[in-house]
């Protein structure tokens, strides 16, 4: 019997952007891009645009005052938005696994309005 897996790509500071049960236990949990790569038999060059797309959103975080926690521009934030829904895309044509990927980039697209 061949695992199928819903899978939420939404990221958040200091946590992996892409949730779906963990396949060691069945818990739904965050991963970072390395361990979806390995879970879902992604290629290294969509792991690396993974990592990359939440690097850009990890650097955006202000210690010192988390609420001014932004991009630098809306226009940043909004090539940043496209980047991600492209990345999902890419997951659920990679991954024999992913029946769906619920695309919402940092809490800015509801649950459920962007699924692919």
């Amino acid at each position: 019997m061949t695992m199928k897996l819903e899978m939420v790509l939404l990221a958040g500071f200091f946590q992996g952007p892409l949730f779906y049960d963990d396949p060691m236990d069945g818990l739904w949990t965050s991963h970072t891009a390395d361990e979806a790569g390995e879970d879902l038999g992604l290629s290294s060059a969509l792991v690396a645009d993974l990592t990359a797309w939440d690097d850009e959103f990890q650097a955006i975080y202000d210690g010192n005052y988390p609420p001014d926690s932004h991009f630098p521009s809306l226009e940043a934030e909004q090539a940043w938005v496209e980047r991600g829904k492209e990345l999902a895309a890419r997951i659920k044509q990679e991954s024999d696994l992913v029946t769906s990927v619920d695309y919402q980039a940092d809490g800015q697209i509801n649950d459920g309005e962007c699924v692919i």
